[in-house]
């Protein structure tokens, strides 16, 4: 007896399908389409890899089942045209729909796994409808078994032959959208690896930076996931799955303007950097002098020796502020007499042990670069924006530039590349922002400084709250989420 298709169900169908953009998600809605306008107990959807079909997701209502590929140990089907008794490898294999109306009674298939299966599970198969899911050029991608239709009584009954052009028909569509959602994934995943490689590249360019854009991208990642349990829907600190993707793809691409910056500062561990050898072997040609000085009888003993001392106090002194974290008034004060020391050569030349860029590099207070090498530095986010503006984003990913650029930002104005202030830096800059400083305070790769355990670092966050330059909310919530804590 025929019974009528519902057409109403099969745009739900066709809607449903068209609107999914997750993978998982949409196999899920294919099966569960298919199986409601068939009006069917069970069915299986199998997708092709390397010539097999595999279980990806199987539904049985009767038993109350619904299990997923990662849940289950069933082997997958292999696709020889040697062997075609299993059923699903004939539809795969032929291209073809297959309509069985009692599988106990069929010869032309291999049906001792569904009676194991029933027999297990006290399950009765009986009906199927097996058909493949095409693409647009007729690739197999997939296959879909359905189990034991029911008439409108509920009664177990064969799947209705008018229905399979329908059916067949539904499935291309199904298939279509499928795969548009795989290449778009697929396109995702390829962007995605480009950025990987190239912010690899740029943390492989110097050890002092080795793992800084992958900390970064995944604390990001955490702590967002973390505020949708720590703050109410619809607070501005409150990202869904977009925002979430853009601030992570932002994470990842936040240091990309290093591509351009010299690896003399970037690597630059201490004040004078490369300088201090070439200093080093002026303090031993100013000790030549003064000891040829007093062989010849120019000056005594006692101003030998004092003056040795001073060079060996004073060489002493600059190797440790060459390293120490901060200078104090009385440091500063002695760097600038450093310029006086000298020595004269045998033509009358005098040769200062330090010129004024040694002076300059010793005299900054906090940290290791200069001045102009600072600016050079911060050059990075401006290289960053320029070349990110030659991306084509797409409006899924319209703030990653935005973001990414302005990480150095704070909310008091005083932060680069553009002095922006409060409301106008965005909850994803503030969020990048910190964690940015977060890592840098306590990666183990930072050759200027010991490694900072995690409560000193979330310290050093307040503080920055109490100065006025990172958000007060963010850091609580960072230290409420307990992430960087092992």
């Amino acid at each position: 007896m025929s019974r009528n298709i519902n057409y109403e169900k099969i745009l739900e169908a066709i809607i449903a399908f068209s609107s999914e953009t997750d993978y998982f998600k949409l196999m899920d809605i294919v099966l569960t389409k298919m199986r409601e306008i068939t009006n069917c107990e069970a069915g299986t959807l199998y997708m092709q890899r390397d010539d097999k079909l595999h279980f990806t997701i199987v539904h049985n209502e009767k038993l109350g089942i619904s299990t997923y590929e990662e849940d289950t140990d069933m082997p997958p089907v292999e696709l020889t045209r040697d062997d075609i008794e299993n059923v699903c490898a004939y539809s795969a294999i032929h291209g073809e729909i297959v309509n069985i109306d009692d599988v106990y009674t069929n010869t032309a298939f291999n049906f001792q796994g569904p009676r194991k299966y029933d027999a297990m599970t006290g399950f009765k198969t009986q009906s199927m409808l097996v058909f493949p899911l095409s693409d647009l050029h007729g690739h197999v991608i997939g296959v879909i078994q359905l189990i034991n239709s029911r008439d409108s009584s509920g009664s177990i009954a064969p799947f209705d032959r008018n229905w399979e052009h329908t059916i067949w028909s539904l499935s291309h569509i199904a298939a279509i959208a499928l795969m548009n959602v795989r290449y778009v994934d697929e396109i995702k995943e390829l962007f995605y690896s480009f950025v990987k490689i190239m912010t690899a590249a740029i943390d492989e360019r110097t050890p002092y930076n080795a793992n800084h854009t992958i900390n970064v991208a995944e604390y990001t990642r955490q702590f967002v996931r973390c505020l949708r349990d720590l703050s109410e829907p619809g607070s501005p600190y409150h990202m869904d799955d977009n925002r979430e993707e853009q601030l992570v793809m932002a994470a990842y691409l936040h240091d990309i303007g290093k591509v351009v910056t010299p690896n003399e500062v970037m690597d630059k561990a201490t004040r004078l950097g490369h300088r201090l050898p070439f200093i080093l072997q002026r303090f031993e040609i100013k000790r030549l002098h003064e000891k040829v000085k007093y062989l010849s009888g120019e000056i005594k003993k006692d101003e030998y020796d004092v003056q040795i001392a001073f060079l060996n106090d004073t060489q002493s002194f600059i190797e440790q502020i060459n390293k120490a974290g901060f200078l104090s008034d009385e440091d500063l004060k002695r760097v600038r007499t450093l310029s006086q020391i000298a020595y004269t050569d045998e033509s009358g030349n005098i040769h200062p042990v330090f010129d004024n860029i040694d002076v300059e590099c010793l005299s900054v207070r906090r940290g290791t670069l200069t001045t102009a090498e600072r600016e050079i530095m911060q050059e990075h986010v401006r290289v960053t924006e320029r070349l990110l503006n030659n991306i084509k984003f797409n409006k899924q990913y319209e703030h990653v530039p935005g973001w990414a650029r302005s990480h150095h930002e704070f909310i008091d104005g005083t932060g680069y590349p553009n002095g922006t202030a409060h409301n106008h830096i965005p909850v994803e800059v503030r969020i990048l922002t910190m964690l940015d400083i977060y890592d840098s305070l306590t990666a183990n790769d930072r050759p200027y400084r010991n490694v900072i355990p995690h409560d000193t670092a979330v310290n050093i966050l307040h503080s920055m709250v109490a100065e006025g330059k990172l958000d007060g909310e963010i850091v609580r919530l960072f230290e409420q989420s307990g992430i960087g804590q092992t």
